[in-house]
């Protein structure tokens, strides 16, 4: 108890009032985002505006970051060849073999590995022809496959009764499943086969974000005058 108002009373000493660490606080977010808060207006000295004006960068940090998010996840999703991005690739999942680990509909996150580093229960994507993917369990490993000096894996859906009929060579392995996020891969997908009303959606949103902004974010304080 003796730290804790030890502490307290040399941070009062530093930030005698509310509005004191509120503008401290105000500086430190317009340093991380200061595109962002350069759109908006310096605010006046008044705590409630430095409030609002907080406010203000915060929900837009978020608000552009979302948007980014989706539009950069659907032009990921578009890889036409699934070159790895430095490592990385990513892919919609869309069978249910896996569907009580990896449900369809997921967006996986593949980190491009070595078939030497291929474990017995990894889940792996791999290519079972120039146009099909599959995301399925890595359940035995055959270490001379076919005489060819390489690694050979045996797969199968968790889901399925049975393994795999063909044997999944590392030159045809695209990743290792590094984490997945459950009906995103489905909405990524969609977006990007609709990339123009994406667009336009996008571009509404950002222009009804500013009007309400411009409508609701200016008015004062309590107390305060225009």
């Amino acid at each position: 108890m003796e730290v804790a108002a030890t502490a307290h009373a040399l941070l009062h000493d530093e930030y005698p009032n509310d509005d004191a660490l509120l503008d401290e606080l105000l500086t430190l977010v317009e340093r991380a985002c200061p595109q962002t808060a350069a759109a908006w207006p310096a605010p006046p000295p008044a705590g409630g505006a430095a409030r609002l004006t907080l406010w203000k960068i915060l929900s837009a940090c978020v608000f552009y970051a979302v948007l980014l998010s989706l539009v950069g996840g659907a032009l990921l999703l578009s890889q036409g060849d699934k070159k790895p991005i430095l490592g990385f690739t990513f892919m919609n999942v869309l069978a249910r073999s896996m569907q009580s680990e990896i449900p369809q509909g997921s967006l996986v996150v593949l980190k491009e590995t070595q078939a030497a580093a291929i474990r017995i229960s990894d889940d792996i994507t791999f290519l079972r022809d120039a146009e099909t993917p599959a995301t399925h369990r890595v359940v035995g490993i055959i270490e001379d496959f076919e005489g060819s000096g390489e690694r050979g894996f045996e797969t199968q859906g968790v889901d399925n009764d049975a393994m795999d009929d063909e044997i999944v060579r590392g030159e045809n392995i695209v990743g290792k499943v590094i984490f997945h996020v459950p009906r995103t891969g489905a909405l990524l997908e969609w977006l990007r086969e609709n990339m123009i009303i994406t667009l336009g959606f996008t571009a509404g949103l950002i222009l009804l974000y500013h009007l309400l902004w411009g409508a609701f974010g200016k008015k004062p304080p309590k107390g305060q005058k225009q």
